[in-house]
């Protein structure tokens, strides 16, 4: 059998579903978004919960506002009373302050210690799907808190990258697929393509588009157009994705942009560009944090002489937060591992380094040149 079928398997047999995201990519949101209100037709109690803060960048996609942030995990104590011989006429409770009492009271006969027994219940889902999170260390804290879920629970994870661990009971792993919009919609095709809707097709096609960056990646294959001809047929509001991805830049983004361009270095050899920017930068540039996240993004689209795009950004004397997308064939994931990456995509990542700005722009560019020169990726 199929991945993709014995995913639709598993989730026929599901009556309660929890999925879990990255905030800040907007194929995981997308997708899960999707995904949801998929299972919400199919009659399924759903959780879309996000394991960072949601980007402001991706607040227009309907049904943002009910992702979750956390989930309430508590195995519940059960009592199982055998009522085969006595029957059960009448249950009922009296709490104390340091203690509850339960009544049974059988319809004939009585009930005798070895009619009860205890247990604890499982977890409040039986099936978890993992959009676009390529290994249970990328999982972060929920992981390390919530251990236990992950091997009690079966896990669906489904991907597009080759770096996916296949850490579930069931992987989706789908290389040929540029985005988990695409799977999720091969996904819902192919279980029951008549409970596709315009909010669903609008959420799937969000996320296309910004793990494509706009149908432009290079990985963009001739069924992503397919596929997205086939969610603007259903309605899915394109206009208003480019509008809301592309075409709106706050002023502080505009300003921190502008000091990105003033301190950019560049390294031919290796088509390396990086920049730099402090705390005071961003203070005066009035910028948030969505606006750091996106100063990649406008790297990459910019800057097209470039093969290789770092970006630093310190926000605290010993914090820095980096930025790396590349078009070579560079295994960022591994490469930073010791930092514990953040995939945004499957060229780019995103850490943080507990050192001051230079000393991050030191140990992160060594690597980058030593690794380069290993692969013999310089000019």
């Amino acid at each position: 059998m199929n991945p993709l079928q014995t995913v639709i398997n598993r989730i026929a047999q599901a009556s309660s579903v929890l999925i879990l995201v990255q905030g800040s990519s907007g194929d995981g949101l997308s997708s899960g978004l999707a995904l949801r209100a998929f299972f919400r037709k199919l009659e399924k109690d759903v959780a879309l919960l996000s394991l960072e803060q949601v980007s402001e960048r991706f607040k227009f996609l309907p049904g943002i506002e009910e992702i979750k942030s956390e989930v309430d995990l508590t195995k519940s104590f059960v009592i199982d009373v055998a009522t085969k011989r006595s029957g059960l006429a009448e249950l009922s409770y009296k709490k104390e302050d340091e203690r509850l009492s339960v009544f049974l009271k059988p319809v004939s006969g009585h009930l005798t210690p070895q009619d009860v027994t205890f247990r604890s219940s499982g977890f409040p889902y039986d099936l978890v799907v993992v959009l676009g999170i390529g290994s249970f260390e990328q999982l972060g804290d929920f992981y390390a808190h919530h251990t236990d879920l992950f091997f009690e629970t079966p896990v669906a994870n489904i991907d597009f990258r080759a770096t996916n661990e296949n850490y579930g009971q069931i992987n989706l792993v789908n290389l040929a697929a540029t985005s988990c919009s695409e799977i999720i919609l091969d996904l819902i095709n192919e279980f029951e393509s008549s409970l596709l809707d315009e909010t669903i097709a609008t959420q799937l096609l969000a996320g296309i588009i910004a793990e494509t960056n706009s149908f432009q990646h290079i990985r963009t294959t001739p069924q992503t157009f397919i596929k997205a001809s086939q969610l603007v047929s259903l309605g899915a509001r394109q206009q208003d994705i480019i509008g809301n991805l592309y075409k709106t830049k706050s002023l502080g983004l505009l300003k921190l942009w502008g000091r990105v361009l003033a301190r950019l270095n560049q390294e031919e050899s290796l088509g390396l560009v990086h920049s730099a920017v402090n705390t005071n930068d961003i203070v005066r540039a009035g910028a948030s944090m969505g606006d750091v996240d996106n100063i990649i993004k406008e790297m990459v689209l910019q800057l097209t002489f470039a093969r290789l795009f770092v970006f630093f950004a310190e926000v605290s004397p010993q914090q820095t937060v980096v930025f790396c997308s590349t078009h070579l064939p560079l295994p960022l994931p591994d490469l930073f591992a010791s930092f514990k990456p953040q995939i945004i995509n499957s060229q780019t990542v995103k850490f943080s380094v507990s050192v001051g700005l230079s000393e991050a722009e030191r140990q992160v560019l060594d690597l980058l040149r030593a690794e380069a020169a290993k692969l013999n990726l310089t000019a």
